[in-house]
């Protein structure tokens, strides 16, 4: 595993990390002493973005517990394309029209069983 592990993986671990820490630490202060309604705050703040038309005031009564996941989410996303995570947007297209597998079964002396698959256009020979 280490050999397989570069630097830049390395350094995303306790970012990864971070990110789930400070997550779990926002949800538990903000539920615990008195719960936020987030549909009040930062959905309203979110779709006047996407509306083009931002309600800055929206986010005033958010506990400050809030913004420390984003912070931690952002350096992630810093990180992102320098390591291995960048695979999570390359899609494998090229599975669904390779060829299929054929998988033979060999006997004793190193020759094919009989009733072992041949792949299309080759003998049982080769």
């Amino acid at each position: 595993m280490r050999v397989g592990t570069s630097r830049s993986d390395r350094a995303v671990y306790p970012v990864l990390v971070a990110v789930l820490l400070a997550g779990l630490a926002a949800t538990a202060t903000t539920l615990v002493p008195h719960p936020y309604d987030y549909r009040t705050g930062v959905s309203v703040w979110f779709r006047s973005l996407l509306a083009l038309d931002p309600d800055v005031p929206a986010m005033a009564p958010r506990p400050t517990a809030v913004p420390a996941p984003r912070a931690a989410r952002h350096d992630l996303f810093a990180l992102w394309p320098f390591s291995r995570l960048v695979h999570a947007f390359t899609a494998p297209l090229g599975y669904l029209f390779r060829p299929y597998v054929v998988y033979r079964s060999r006997g004793a002396a190193g020759t094919a069983a009989p009733d072992a698959a041949v792949a299309p256009g080759r003998s049982r020979a080769s």
